[in-house]
């Protein structure tokens, strides 16, 4: 039944619209993807193509997204392995992001200007710039690393190119900035506005745990996993998930760390896991630090994408199925691709 309507609309987009008329052109692509989220049956080569000038042209009041997302059946032998599909909801502010994201601009004064903190290679930038652009709000970025600039690779460039001002420091500042909260002075950055609002590092927040909350509610009605497999940075995402389960939930937490040396994440999120006897395995970074890769993980990486026809970011997921595949769970095993950039 639904062929042949698809097969009609990509008729129309190619007869009435050239690719230059981008928000007529991307109206077509977000037809197609929303009819096939309503009746459960995906397309998911499509998504990649969507371009951010799509949501741009939409009501900026809300943040456009399609939830709940869906849950796939993942063909990979001897598993039985569902994907959370956490990367659909949006092509930049994806997953994890934009579930942290929604509820810190509903709440916030727009007259205000945001500032917000992360690395060369932080997902949350792009996605802050871009919700920040949407929203029609000023937004300055704290990068760690005094050796950058604004075109040392596509994020910095995304953030900068979508009105995110950018200032770059020392590692040392940027960690004296973590241990005080981030709380900023005028000593890094010069005529900051009075009053601005602080966006920490990865969007945490009491907000962040709402939003993540509803990832697990989302999965709850759809299976009981064995096992729950999420990739971490700040730990936030992980501790909104902790947060929705009940006590005693028999579902078992795989952690795997995208960052070196995230002790404080770790007892934070198995210290909350403990109290309310939650199984927690934390998985520390093992190929060099957050942004590092080896010629092993990316040829992984792409072996996942030509048998599922999905892409992993390589700061995050491209290592969560690294360990996977070499340690996977005996039962039903759901992975929150939590997106990237």
């Amino acid at each position: 039944m639904f062929a042949p309507t698809l097969a009609a609309m990509s008729a129309l987009k190619m007869v009435l619209f050239s690719k230059h008329d981008i928000p007529l052109f991307c109206f077509i692509k977000i037809l197609r993807v929303q009819l096939l989220f309503k009746h459960r049956f995906y397309s998911i080569w499509v998504v990649p193509k969507l371009h951010h000038r799509t949501f741009v042209i939409m009501d900026s009041n809300q943040f456009p997204s399609n939830l709940p997302s869906p849950l796939q059946k993942l063909p990979i032998e001897g598993m039985d392995l569902w994907m959370k599909r956490d990367d659909l909801i949006h092509p930049i502010i994806s997953g994890n992001k934009w579930r942290k994201l929604k509820g810190f601009f509903r709440e916030i004064d727009r007259s205000k200007t945001i500032i917000t903190f992360g690395g060369a290679y932080s997902n949350h930038l792009p996605a802050a710039a871009l919700a920040a652009k949407l929203h029609e709000m000023k937004i300055i970025g704290i990068v760690r690393g005094e050796e950058l600039n604004s075109k040392s690779n596509r994020f910095l460039k995304y953030c900068s190119e979508h009105g995110m001002e950018l200032y770059f420091i020392s590692r040392s500042e940027y960690r004296a900035l973590r241990e005080r909260n981030w709380q900023i002075g005028d000593e890094l950055v010069q005529n900051i506005p009075n009053h601005p609002i602080v966006l920490p590092e990865g969007g945490a927040g009491g907000h962040t745990i709402e939003g993540c909350a509803e990832i697990w509610h989302e999965i709850k009605k759809e299976c009981s996993p064995d096992h729950l497999i999420i990739s971490s940075g700040t730990g936030a995402t992980v501790l909104g998930i902790l947060s929705a389960m009940s006590q005693n939930e028999k579902t078992k937490v795989h952690v795997i760390s995208a960052v070196r040396g995230a002790e404080h994440e770790m007892n934070s999120v198995c210290t909350y896991a403990e109290a309310k006897g939650i199984a927690v395995n934390w998985v520390n970074e093992s190929f060099g630090g957050f942004g590092k890769t080896t010629p092993e993980l990316l040829e992984e990486s792409e072996k996942f994408q030509s048998q599922t026809g999905i892409q992993l970011d390589r700061n995050y997921n491209a290592k969560l199925w690294f360990w996977l595949k070499n340690h996977p769970p005996q039962g039903k095993v759901v992975w929150l691709n939590t997106g990237g950039f």
